[in-house]
Formats: structure tokens, sequence, C-alpha cells
């Protein structure tokens, strides 16, 4: 959340850019190496390739819908700005989401 508030809310330059972005784009990409371990231990085996494929591609269906609600909402408020606010936001929920799941370690993980 701290590098995508720097990259869109401070004035730099586009030769700046490069900087924070690399971070932005490693870290951006990266939440997404645990999905799949995390979800795997949500579902039992019978539903778990079906759990799985429905929770990640809820999550793209309704990231979808974001670069539409960024434009519109660029129509209020800078491009910057809508940027950095959806971006909280789904960050924020990612952040709750991982801290509401039910920890699975230690847990026997029955093939149902």
């Amino acid at each position: 959340m701290a590098v995508v508030l720097l990259y869109t809310q401070l004035p730099l330059t586009n030769e700046i850019l490069w900087v924070p972005g690399f971070p932005l784009g490693f870290f951006a990409s990266g939440y997404f190496s645990g999905v799949g371990a995390f979800l795997t231990e949500l579902f039992p085996t019978r539903l778990r390739g079906s759990g799985q494929g429905f929770c990640y591609n809820f999550g793209r269906g309704i990231g979808a819908l974001f670069p539409f609600l960024v434009g519109a909402l660029s129509a209020s408020t800078s491009l910057a700005n809508a940027i950095a606010i959806f971006a909280v936001v789904a960050y924020a929920v990612f952040f709750i989401a991982a801290f509401a799941l039910p920890e699975t370690r230690g847990r026997v993980l029955h093939a149902d």
C-alpha cells in the first residue's frame, strides 16, 4: 500500500517513476503466490479444485470492474487519486481476508 501511495501521490518525473515502479510491480504480483497454497487447505479434497477456482475467479471478476470504476471516479478526482483509492481498498480487503480466514497450521486435512 505504501508503494502505491508513493507512486500515485508524489509528483515524480518519468525517469524517477522507474525506482518505485519495480517494487510496485514485484509486490503487486507477489501476493498471488500464496493464494493457491492457502486456498488448497480451506476445502475438502473432493471440492478443492472447484473451491479454489471459484474463489480465485470471483476475485478476478470483481477486479475486472476496477478499470471502469477508476475511470468513472477519475471524472471527479485525478486519475492518480482514483488509482490510489482502488488500490488501497483492494489491499485492505486482502489484509482483512488474510486475517479473517481460518489458520490451518497443524490441522489434519481429510480426504473427504
